[in-house]
């Protein structure tokens, strides 16, 4: 016999049941939704994010972190670029020379005591002749000097300063070849720029004049002077105070690049003084004008190539566009920008060839594009930026995100070449440049030398 079994359902069941249709019906409603909304919203975030991307001034194109040995950079302090050659000149901290890396930044070798170079401080080129004018402080075996060395490394000639007017105690830490090949040496302790002609016979000095606030630590020389003026007060925006690395990172580095958090700048009770200010880099550009950055008083002194001075620009401080411890200057001639490194506030701001301040970009921190007291910078044949990473110990080579070439200054074109003939150095009216961000970015934060060769092409150790 058939048994049939009844499908009607009870009260509690049909309510059950309409409940998870319900629940079904919602959530397709919510998925559906969910698709449409992504569909509408895709368009908007990519261009959103195009519009973010397109607000960084700089990428990166590769980080150097060796040596040509393969060891790791230790405190990067000085690069340079050889424009002739399309190579990249480092400095590696503690080891007295360069380590050089052709148009790759493949580092293939090492420039050091073969060569006569025990403590580089600096390195300009000669396009002309292709020598090397390397700048060398006072070290065991010599005292201060400029060696010259010819294309294929070998050295040419020394020429010291002890018999030079005012320059007994010059140690030149950088220095540019003017137009017609006077040679250009500042000592960031001694106030002016020393012109030498291409032979190396002193010529005059140059220096630029302005209102100089007197830098000193907080030892017993202040205490002293203090004493002396008890009038002296605090500026009104000394350079920021910031964190310095441990002192077992300093082990190894010069003293002159160890940050000095302590420093205040102090002035008379009657207000700055007018004199002769210190020159921290100096560069020249095709046209051979004269670009000298002062740290002492956070500007760019422009000259024509006759030298007369044309005009000045950058402030002194710790905001956005203004300068703590700027301490390299390099010229991206193709987008007429001038790009300047501040080795306190960890960035690099960029002002057009008339001093107009545009962007800046960087901050505190280890990853690409941010800088731990960058200290030195260049610029390559294609535009791209060299920057000494100091304390990251490596060297960033980045390259601008941006199609624009900016406005530059038709005084620089001013004067012709000045001839060897002694004259009295020109006087720089102190001339401020009020700055206008035309464009704000983001904040973002080597082998003792072995062996020698007589050609340069080859590439075995020097």
């Amino acid at each position: 016999m058939a048994r049939f079994v009844s499908r009607t359902m009870t009260a509690p069941n049909k309510l059950r049941a309409k409940q998870e249709r319900r629940g079904k019906f919602v959530r397709q409603c919510c998925c559906l939704a969910s698709c449409l909304l992504g569909i509408a919203a895709g368009p908007v975030l990519c261009r959103a994010e195009e519009t973010i991307t397109s607000t960084q001034p700089m990428g990166v194109v590769t980080i150097l972190t060796e040596d040509n040995q393969g060891a790791t950079l230790r405190f990067p302090s000085v690069v340079a670029f050889d424009r002739e050659q399309e190579e990249t000149y480092v400095i590696n901290g503690g080891q007295g020379g360069f380590v050089i890396y052709d148009s790759d930044f493949i580092p293939y070798l090492f420039l050091g005591a073969g060569r006569g170079i025990d403590s580089p401080q600096g390195i300009f080129f000669d396009p002309k002749d292709g020598n090397l004018f390397i700048c060398q402080g006072k070290s065991v075996d010599h005292p201060p000097r400029l060696t010259i060395l010819n294309g294929a490394f070998f050295p040419v000639k020394e020429i010291l300063f002890d018999h030079m007017p005012d320059a007994e105690n010059f140690s030149p830490h950088r220095g540019a070849l003017g137009k017609t090949g006077d040679i250009y040496l500042v000592d960031n302790n001694i106030r002016g720029v020393l012109v030498l002609d291409k032979d190396g016979n002193f010529l005059r000095w140059l220096k630029p004049t302005d209102s100089v606030l007197r830098q000193a630590r907080e030892d017993k020389t202040v205490q002293v002077q203090e004493k002396e003026s008890p009038g002296e007060k605090v500026a009104a925006e000394p350079p920021p105070t910031t964190e310095s690395p441990p002192e077992t990172d300093l082990l190894g580095l010069p003293p002159e690049l160890r940050p000095k958090s302590q420093l205040k700048a102090v002035t008379s009770g009657g207000g700055p003084s007018q004199g002769p200010v210190t020159i921290t880099d100096i560069i020249t550009d095709s046209e051979g004008h004269l670009f000298l950055l002062s740290e002492e008083t956070s500007k760019v002194y422009v000259y024509a190539a006759n030298e007369n001075f044309l005009f000045s620009f950058g402030e002194k401080g710790g905001s956005t566009g203004k300068m703590s411890r700027p301490h390299g200057i390099a010229i991206n001639e193709g987008r007429k920008i001038i790009y300047i490194v501040d080795y306190m506030r960890h960035t690099i701001l960029a002002y057009d060839l008339s001093g107009k301040y545009l962007f800046e970009f960087g901050g505190r921190g280890s990853g690409p594009l941010w800088f731990n007291f960058p200290n030195s910078i260049a610029v390559d044949r294609k535009g791209r930026l060299i920057v000494a990473d100091l304390f990251n110990n490596r060297v960033q080579i980045l390259k601008a995100e941006f199609n624009m070439t900016f406005s530059g200054s038709k005084e620089l074109k001013t004067g012709v070449p000045a001839t060897a003939t002694p004259k009295e150095p020109p006087v720089a009216a102190p001339t401020t440049v009020t700055p206008e961000a035309a464009g704000q970015a983001p904040r973002s934060n080597v082998e003792q030398e072995t062996g020698t060769t007589s050609d340069r092409q080859n590439i075995g150790p020097r």
